[in-house]
Formats: structure tokens, sequence, C-alpha cells
């Protein structure tokens, strides 16, 4: 699988996790799972944001960095 950075700010994070719509018990995993992580995504950023990080050396806390 190839993947690629992707840059957003909040605004645009929060856009795309509106489209989503409301999570929903017959939806495809990989919606879940895009939903969860643009989730976290906001919570990270806002945070960053605030000045209320939970980074330890360049590793982002709950996303797994395996790049591979």
């Amino acid at each position: 699988m190839n993947r690629g950075s992707l840059v957003l700010d909040i605004d645009e994070a929060e856009y795309l996790l509106d489209q989503l719509g409301a999570p929903d018990k017959d939806e495809d995993k990989l919606v879940t799972k895009l939903r969860n992580r643009l989730s976290l995504f906001l919570k990270e950023i806002r945070d960053g944001a605030e000045g209320k990080t939970n980074r330890k050396k360049g590793i982002r806390k709950g996303i797994n960095n395996d790049y591979t």
C-alpha cells in the first residue's frame, strides 16, 4: 500500500469529520477507522494549539507509526 503525508488544518479536519456523518453500526470498518483517526488528530492538534502536548521523541500518542 502506498502512503503519503497529508496536511490539514483544524477547519479542514473538522469539515472532513462532519462529512462522515454520525457513526452507524452498519458502516464500513474503513469509515470507522477514518473517523477515529480524524477525531484523534483533532484532539492532538487542538491540544498543540493550546500548548498541551503529549509527544515523546516525535511519536504521536495512540497512533501506529509503522509506515512499512
